[in-house]
């Protein structure tokens, strides 16, 4: 009696432990079948394509220039016998820099002077002789061709003897010099370095965005990058027609600033770039474009699928771009969960 239950007992556990494992894999056949339905679906939420103001302004950086800056070269030999100006100096234009010895010419262009007067003495009575065929008409074309030639040596000595003088061709600083006193000049060496810094050049670089936005003669704030203190204003003056590699466009502006600013070629300038106003544009996040800047595109959402469509874009912030072209106002696109998504996936709208 006691063996018999204590079998029927041992049935009676298995049986229920039977039936619990059974009921436990029902369960989770159905939660499985369940998960996969789900898993059909990939979830996402909406946005809308909005109008908003934006502000067009941008800014660039840039480098000072000097306006002009030469080097100036010796036309004529000599040694240094004056000095002018030195390293430091504000010159204007025709400011003697220094004379080099002149005496050796001087006196080649005194003997040069006295020939083409002889010359011309002898060509007027020449000429009044041929008057009574007194002469023959070679004669008179020798000392007429005797004549321009003396005038050509004179002008020609002329030149040399002007050259000893060597003048600042523009306005600036000397900003150094290669000349002490007797110093022996050459022909073709250098003199003097000459900067002229009013007006100052800022070169700027700016993107293909950007450039469409900037006209010449366009004023332009200026900030100095060392004189936070200082500010300034400039006129664009040039405008690259062409991209450098980086497929940036040159910029250049025209600062005015006195001889004695603080402000000086090589130092980082930041030209300020304002729009006229602020215009209405197409906005949607950067995360729901698909396939970058370059290939843009949406989703929408169209009889629970997901369906890809063409944009034209450009950025205008760090989080959102602007639609030039495929979307209307308060459109409807994916904005979040574009992971997996592509044309026909099946979403579920969170």
């Amino acid at each position: 009696m006691k063996k018999l239950v204590i079998m029927l007992l041992t049935l009676i556990g298995s049986a229920a432990i039977a039936y619990t494992l059974y009921s436990n894999k029902t369960s989770l056949e159905e939660e499985a079948e369940l998960a996969m339905v789900r898993s059909e679906f990939i979830p996402v939420t909406l946005e809308r394509a909005k109008l908003l103001s934006a502000d067009r302004s941008f800014e660039s950086n840039g480098k000072f220039e000097a306006f002009q800056e030469l080097t100036v070269m010796a036309e004529a030999s000599g040694k240094v016998v004056e000095i002018g100006k030195k390293k430091g100096d504000y010159v204007r234009k025709g400011d003697l820099l220094v004379r080099l010895d002149d005496r050796l010419i001087r006196a080649e262009h005194t003997i040069a002077t006295l020939n083409l007067e002889q010359y011309e003495n002898d060509l007027k009575r020449f000429t009044n002789l041929a008057e009574t065929d007194a002469v023959t008409k070679k004669q008179l074309e020798d000392i007429d061709r005797g004549v321009k030639i003396a005038a050509a040596q004179v002008e020609a000595i002329g030149k040399r003897m002007e050259d000893t003088r060597i003048v600042a061709p523009i306005d600036g600083y000397l900003n150094e010099d290669y000349y002490e006193p007797g110093t022996l000049i050459n022909p073709g060496m250098p003199v003097a370095d000459i900067i002229n810094k009013s007006p100052l050049k800022l070169s700027v670089r700016v993107s293909e965005e950007e450039v469409i936005a900037i006209s010449k003669g366009q004023t332009v704030k200026v900030a100095v990058n060392a004189l936070p203190q200082q500010s300034l204003e400039g006129t664009v003056d040039f405008i690259s027609d062409k991209a450098d590699a980086a497929f940036r466009y040159e910029v250049i502006i025209l600062v005015q600033a006195p001889n004695d600013s603080p402000v000086k070629p090589g130092m980082f300038g930041t030209a300020q770039f304002g729009a006229q106003a602020e215009q209405e544009v197409l906005v949607i996040s950067r995360k729901a474009v698909s396939g970058g800047l370059k290939n843009p595109g949406v989703f929408t959402v169209k009889d629970g699928k997901a369906a890809f469509k063409s944009v034209e874009v450009r950025p205008l912030n760090a989080t959102q771009v602007e639609v030039l072209a495929g979307l209307q106002a308060g459109e409807e696109i994916i904005g979040d969960g574009l992971i997996n998504i592509k044309e026909g996936t099946p979403v579920q709208i969170r």
